[in-house]
């Protein structure tokens, strides 16, 4: 099996490709040659087809007579680069509305309001990595989407009421929320915490900023999030030694036990706290084995029968070994 490592790249990486090469700098109304597909600032391309007919990077004849006819304004290029350049949006509305100020001669009616700088970062979507985020948090029950078209105003009004809400900054990751709510309902270690979007489980990595991005937040209302809490499922470590198979039938039973003791009363989340529990979490049909089976050398090894699960039932145990099958009790 291949594991796909997700690796953060640093902007410096991504230069070569927001980047102007006629002024060195981040683009600005990014503008494309339609002929060739490369990119500059729409000041920087203007200026330089006023003396030249073929692109700066590849020599690419943009046209015979007219080059500005064959160029165009990229808007995707351009909200690509205000969203992965810090201040760069905001730097760029301050520097035009100062222009227009000391220039009150200019005439900027005929433009837009982000042409004359008039356009704040919400109109625009861009968010920062300071910039605090509204967001909401409640349980997710499978059952209760199901039936969610068959909810009357009363358990409308009781789901907002189970809904808890904070404010948070851009950058705070997945996992500090999960901490922050392992935290406050004092989830024991034997349980995990999934934080989601509707029904799509969240990356550890996600900042507040990257689920805005990703999921279109139109800033209309907090970011709605939940989380469910669900059992860990641990697998057992099985060696290829016969010393390593006994090893591996005592650990077994040290691991049923622990699992006994996590499913005991003791182990449930506390429902006093001020975030929403979801009680009891649900059990796995097989507590003891939450993995169902394990593979050994290719070959599956079921769980024990439940007409045998007695205090020996934990010592049973299969497993094979160069084609041939032992057993421990």
């Amino acid at each position: 099996m291949t594991m796909h490592r997700t690796t953060r790249i640093k902007i410096t990486e991504l230069n070569p490709h927001l980047m102007c090469v006629l002024c060195g700098g981040y683009f600005i109304d990014a503008t494309t040659i339609i002929e060739c597909l490369h990119s500059f600032c729409k000041m920087c391309i203007v200026r330089y087809l006023e003396t030249s007919k073929y692109c700066p990077i590849c020599d690419v004849q943009v046209h015979k007579t007219k080059p500005l006819l064959n160029i165009r304004s990229d808007k995707t290029l351009q909200d690509i680069v205000y969203k992965l350049v810090p201040g760069l949006f905001k730097n760029e509305m301050k520097r035009r509305r100062d222009f227009y100020a000391e220039h009150p001669s200019v005439d900027a009616a005929n433009g837009s309001n982000e042409d004359r700088g008039e356009v704040a970062d919400e109109d625009k979507r861009i968010i920062t990595d300071d910039e605090i985020i509204s967001l909401s948090i409640e349980f997710f029950d499978q059952n209760k989407m199901e039936k969610q078209g068959s909810m009357d105003e009363k358990k409308a009004k009781e789901e907002v009421n189970n809904k808890r809400y904070l404010q948070c900054p851009a950058a705070m990751t997945v996992m500090h929320l999960r901490k922050f709510l392992r935290s406050k309902m004092d989830v024991p270690s034997t349980f995990q915490i999934e934080v989601m979007y509707e029904d799509e489980p969240l990356k550890d990595y996600y900042t507040l900023m990257d689920i805005a991005y990703i999921y279109t937040w139109r800033r209309n209302g907090p970011l709605p999030l939940k989380y469910r809490v669900r059992p860990n499922c641990k697998k057992m470590k099985i060696s290829h030694s016969p010393e390593g198979l006994n090893s591996a039938g005592r650990s077994g039973v040290e691991s049923d036990s622990a699992s006994d003791k996590a499913s005991s009363p003791a182990g449930v989340p506390s429902t006093s706290s001020s975030l929403p529990s979801p009680g009891t979490p649900v059990q796995s049909p097989h507590p003891h084995f939450p993995h169902i089976s394990s593979t050994v050398n290719g070959n599956s090894t079921a769980p024990c029968p439940p007409i045998r699960q007695t205090t020996f039932c934990n010592k049973v145990r299969k497993a094979s070994f160069n084609g041939s099958s032992t057993s421990s009790g």
